[in-house]
């Protein structure tokens, strides 16, 4: 019973504080960077976002947008930024090993430009 005891005893002294490093680790991760349902870095400037308001096209459906307009593409990250005064997403993708990044209209979903411009 007492050697019982002692293995539990030194297994809990392990296990907790493993497992407590890695839950902070966690929770600092998740700080740090906004993930979406999609698996994707989203960033949103905070002024961009209060000047703007909701947008039609979220960052997960610009998201998707570029994914169906090339396929196997891969989604890294979408930003919201600005373009001739309205928002836009800049949306940042792996395709073939290479990483690209293309525009999407945050009102409408159009493609505007990119560094793939096929």
């Amino acid at each position: 019973m007492r050697k019982i005891l002692l293995v539990a005893a030194g297994v809990a002294g392990v296990g907790l504080p493993l497992l407590a490093g890695t839950a902070l680790a966690t929770a600092k991760d998740s700080r740090d960077a906004t993930r979406s349902p999609a698996g994707f870095e989203i960033e949103i400037d905070p002024e961009l976002d209060a000047r703007f308001g909701p947008r039609p096209v979220n960052a997960v459906q610009a998201g998707a947008i570029v994914t169906r307009r090339f396929p196997g593409a891969r989604i890294i990250e979408a930003e919201l930024d600005e373009r001739g005064g309205g928002p836009i997403w800049e949306v940042e993708f792996s395709l073939g090993g290479d990483e690209r990044e293309v525009d999407v209209d945050a009102v409408d979903g159009t493609i505007l430009s990119g560094d793939d411009d096929d």
